[in-house]
């Protein structure tokens, strides 16, 4: 089996040397690195995990909590993970992706998404507790917690004003009915961009609802017996497949006779025909943003304690120019 002084001894440095290639390869000069980590690959070196342990007094394990509410498989969770996995296997970290916090077990640090406001500061308190860093996807005015969230006011805003600029005038809001900052966010972009353009927001044209496909479908219902609107903007992809699909069979042509606007565009807007026109977020972007922040902070770095990362608009097929008030076709309500 090799060893770090074979490694040492062939690439011509101190044995300590490669310890610090393997445990803090950014305090090494680049060149020496790129040598050390060459011959390690040459030697078919590998990296004794729990010797790594006791020199750096890490786990070398990320714990990244997803709340058992969210569906594991959804678009948004597979592109967070595949973010923070894609930094943390470059540095030989490994990550467990928790649903609950009921096993106690040794890690490093905690990547955190999906939770409820009063949820987030009893993780705070969780982390605190046992001296672990906190990374947060979503933003919370706390001087423990980091975190990096998109821009949802800022997105959401952009998506109406650019329903707006193709003469949209009467545009609902279908919102997911739960008590997060990013429905609140959402909201108040949606708010913004009507005031901004002259038109008055009313609360009677938000709904709310579950966030799937059949709490979409349920929501169009309500929709269609408070107001004629020739433009609705949906909270989340998921929501507006089931606005978009349930509109369909009720005789209305997207978009031609209403148009749909959604949020993520992460894959599920494929998912109906016509594809969801979608402000989508960089998920998979701020998973990696969050993991090297996180081992900032283990290595000692100042972070940046809140960053919101700007979203953009995803064309799909699902919008056209305003053609007026919608008609209501065969089966409407």
């Amino acid at each position: 089996m090799t060893t770090i002084k074979d490694v040492a001894k062939a690439a011509g440095v101190s044995a300590i040397t490669v310890s610090r290639v393997i445990n803090k390869p950014d305090s090494v000069k680049e060149s020496t690195r790129i040598r050390v980590q060459e011959v390690m690959k040459d030697l078919k070196y590998v990296t004794n995990a729990a010797a790594r342990s006791l020199v750096s007094n890490r786990t070398g394990i990320i714990d990244v909590f997803v709340p058992e509410s969210i569906d594991i498989s959804n678009p948004f969770v597979m592109h967070f993970i595949a973010g923070i996995s894609s930094v943390l296997s470059r540095k030989m970290y490994s990550f467990l992706i928790l649903r609950n916090r009921e096993q106690e077990h040794l890690c490093d640090g905690y990547i955190v998404t999906g939770l409820l406001r009063n949820e987030v500061q009893d993780f705070e308190k969780y982390a605190g507790e046992r001296h672990r860093p906190l990374l947060l996807f979503g933003h919370e005015k706390s001087d423990y917690t980091d975190c990096i969230d998109v821009n949802n006011v800022a997105g959401s805003q952009m998506g109406v004003e650019y329903l707006l600029s193709l003469g949209h005038k009467r545009i609902a809001m279908i919102n997911v009915a739960e008590d997060k900052d990013y429905t609140d966010d959402r909201l108040e972009g949606y708010r913004k961009a009507l005031e901004n353009a002259g038109l008055t927001f009313d609360r009677n044209d938000v709904l709310y609802t579950v966030n799937s496909p059949e709490g979409g479908a349920q929501a169009v219902q309500r929709l269609l017996a408070h107001a004629d609107y020739s433009a609705v903007f949906c909270a989340t992809d998921t929501i507006g497949i089931g606005v978009t699909t349930e509109l369909i069979k009720y005789g209305y042509r997207v978009p031609e006779d209403i148009s749909i606007l959604g949020f993520d565009g992460l894959g599920h807007n494929l998912l109906v025909t016509p594809a969801l026109t979608s402000i989508q977020q960089p998920v998979y972007e701020i998973g990696e943003m969050l993991a090297r922040a996180l081992l900032d902070k283990l290595d000692g770095k100042e972070i940046q304690h809140s960053v919101l990362v700007m979203p953009k608009l995803l064309m799909g097929g699902s919008v056209s120019e305003s053609r007026g008030t919608p008609v209501r076709r065969g089966g409407g309500v």
